[in-house]
């Protein structure tokens, strides 16, 4: 149904049946009387006014764009599904892609959610630190969160990943003493990558008896770290402790493991970034460092909407702070 149908039942103007839908009525004098004449025709018809069409003429198309690197992760899993809960209940869609680590795809899919006129951009990027490719879009407000986001214009959204790195790996060396650790994480280029390996060495460097293996693969990927760690075996032994950057490479490690073994040995000590369920089922001693899913999402939502109701949001960062859960960890 069209405005100019509306107008016609009701027996008013087109304009009029538009003040009355954008609740200019009272502004323009519009009587009482044919205000409720123009809103019994719109529910007696289930009228629903073209959202994106009066966002394009507004300015606004009242959509967010975010950029993830992984769907199968629990962290980005958890954070994409509040964010789209949180955001619809502010009349805001938002519009989700998946790069897989990978910076041409993540390219395209920035150059494509701005195309669509997204007000503004949420990018957790598999883009290496020096990356100037977000500064040609100033226009927009663009945040990045999780991994840090280069950029003039960008505020970023992140955790401390050097010291939460520090924090993990002083756990799991006060745990017990071992002769032999893994080391397991993906893209070195990452600044991410980069800050955890360096917490990672802070607390190793008080631990040099302990002979620490660095494995990095091509993707933070199930698949592709379940390959790599196979490849691993093949010349080394069963670690007596692993260190994870990240949970969904944990994952492809516990695979490795029961393909090779048949299990997961219980004296086999666990130090990773991200929790998961599964991991309270294990004998194994675990210690994790979790993030503030409910944080992270509303600092993101409240600098993304501040800067749309032309707030100043500035290229800062604001850091979130996680926290240790320990499971069989006496």
């Amino acid at each position: 149904m069209k405005l100019d149908e509306i107008a016609k039942l009701a027996g008013v103007s087109r304009t009029t049946v538009s003040y009355v839908i954008n609740g200019k009525a009272k502004k323009y004098r519009v009587s009482d009387r044919t205000i409720e004449k123009v809103k019994s025709v719109i529910k007696q018809y289930d009228f629903k006014p073209n959202i994106m069409a009066a966002g394009l003429r507004a300015g606004k198309t009242y959509s967010i764009g975010l950029i993830i690197p992984d769907l199968e992760n629990t962290s980005y899993a958890k954070i994409a599904n509040l964010l789209e809960s949180k955001f619809r209940e502010r009349g805001y869609q938002l519009l989700i892609t998946c790069t897989n680590d990978n910076q041409d795809i993540e390219l395209q899919c920035a150059k494509h959610l701005i195309q669509r006129q997204v007000d503004a951009l949420l990018v957790s990027s598999a883009l290496p630190a020096d990356t100037v490719f977000y500064n040609e879009y100033a226009q927009i407000p663009i945040l990045g969160f999780d991994r840090y986001l280069n950029g003039k214009h960008v505020t970023n959204v992140l955790g401390d990943d050097e010291n939460d790195a520090q924090c993990l790996a002083d756990n799991l060396f006060k745990k017990q003493s071992y002769s032999k650790v893994l080391f397991l994480s993906a893209l070195v280029s990452l600044p991410v990558s980069q800050a955890r390996e360096r917490g990672f060495h802070k607390a190793f460097s008080s631990h040099n008896n302990i002979a620490v293996d660095y494995l990095y693969v091509a993707q933070f990927n199930k698949a592709v770290a379940k390959s790599a760690v196979e490849k691993w075996l093949e010349n080394n032994e069963v670690p007596e402790a692993i260190f994870c950057t990240s949970l969904t490479l944990l994952q492809g490690f516990f695979q490795a493991l029961l393909d090779k073994l048949g299990e997961i040995p219980k004296s086999l000590v666990i130090a990773t970034f991200g929790h998961h369920e599964m991991l309270e089922l294990l004998s194994n001693p675990v210690v994790c460092m979790v993030q503030d899913y409910q944080k992270i999402v509303q600092t993101l939502i409240n600098l993304s909407l501040n800067e749309l109701e032309d707030r100043q949001l500035g290229s800062d960062t604001n850091s979130i702070q996680r926290k240790v859960v320990y499971h069989h960890y006496d």
